[in-house]
């Protein structure tokens, strides 16, 4: 089950997971599942036409298609960007594996931009994002 209107609890949740202390202005989509919140994106820093979304998850079963395709369809319809960017530290193969498996490209490699080390950026286009949509 998705969770929509509690973009406060949703970003507290993933921020205590990733060490952020604040996303600032942002909203979240938050996976339930059996009562429990197991996964949460959210999307921050948006710069029109362009949004970061931040992820963080207690488990891989959150990732049903039809999660996946919200997710996407949030980013693209409902807040009309044209570009969704994540950054992930480099030792983390397996979230780089997961956006590139949803349609993600690794665009750009950033030595000491997070406090535990090297950064990846990925970034996905709206065009490339049809099979979602």
């Amino acid at each position: 089950m998705l969770v929509y209107g509690r973009d406060r609890d949703v970003a507290r949740w993933v921020g205590e997971r990733l060490d952020v202390f604040d996303f600032g202005p942002c909203s979240a989509i938050g996976i339930v599942r059996d009562g429990h919140l197991v996964a949460g994106a959210v999307f921050h820093q948006y710069r029109h036409p362009s949004i970061e979304m931040s992820f963080a998850s207690t488990t891989p079963r959150w990732a049903s298609r039809d999660v996946i395709r919200a997710i996407v369809r949030y980013a693209f319809l409902q807040l009309n960007c044209r570009r969704l960017t994540c950054i992930t530290p480099e030792e983390n193969e397996r979230a780089i594996t997961a956006l590139e498996r949803v349609g993600f490209r690794r665009e750009g490699r950033h030595p000491e931009a997070l406090p535990t080390g090297t950064a990846v950026s990925l970034g996905l286009l709206r065009d490339q994002a049809d099979r979602w949509l």
